[in-house]
């Protein structure tokens, strides 16, 4: 069961706001625990990157794509109270409470390559395998392109979702058949 301040600090997460995280924080919540159902307090806010995401696909969706100053805007808050759970040493590496996704896969998953660099420049492992056995380049090739990252045909690509892939193959990502 979980105290009232990480019950807080969940709720200031999901609701992306930066002042309740820092002051949760800044009293002595140790951000290194696991909600049964949601995860970690990293996981937690990976998987809302999902709703910044379909922001952007719809507005592909529209014919209206987003400039890059909005996108990074909108991600800002995200980008921020994750540096703030980093600087409270929140362990990166907890994946959520069923163990087949890690913070990494959500960042991914939701084509946030500024998120992926930072998981990745903290260290997080890129070749951690999901439930189905699969890398987390070739479960996101998949979930983009229902194919393997070295079948991809990249003309049909976001830009958000190459520069994650190639963030992730840059950082030593391997395909699970090459492990």
């Amino acid at each position: 069961m979980l105290t009232a301040q990480q019950n807080t600090l969940i709720e200031a997460i999901e609701a992306l706001d930066l002042e309740k995280v820092q002051a949760t924080l800044a009293a002595g919540v140790d951000p290194n625990f696991v909600d049964a159902e949601k995860g970690p307090p990293v996981s937690i806010l990976c998987d809302r990157l999902f709703q910044w995401w379909e922001n952007i696909c719809d507005a592909y969706q529209s014919s209206e794509p987003f400039a890059d100053s909005k996108k990074q805007q909108d991600l800002q808050v995200y980008i921020d109270i994750l540096n703030t759970l980093i600087a409270a040493k929140a362990n990166l590496h907890l994946w959520d409470a069923e163990e087949f996704y890690g913070p990494l896969w959500d960042a991914a998953s939701a084509a946030c390559e500024p998120v992926v660099k930072i998981l990745l420049d903290h260290g997080v492992n890129p070749n951690t395998k999901d439930d189905d056995g699969l890398t987390i380049l070739s479960s996101i090739s998949d979930l983009f392109f229902d194919c393997d990252f070295d079948e991809i045909d990249w003309s049909e690509a976001l830009p958000e979702e190459r520069a994650t892939l190639e963030t992730l193959r840059q950082a030593g990502a391997k395909m699970s058949k090459e492990l």
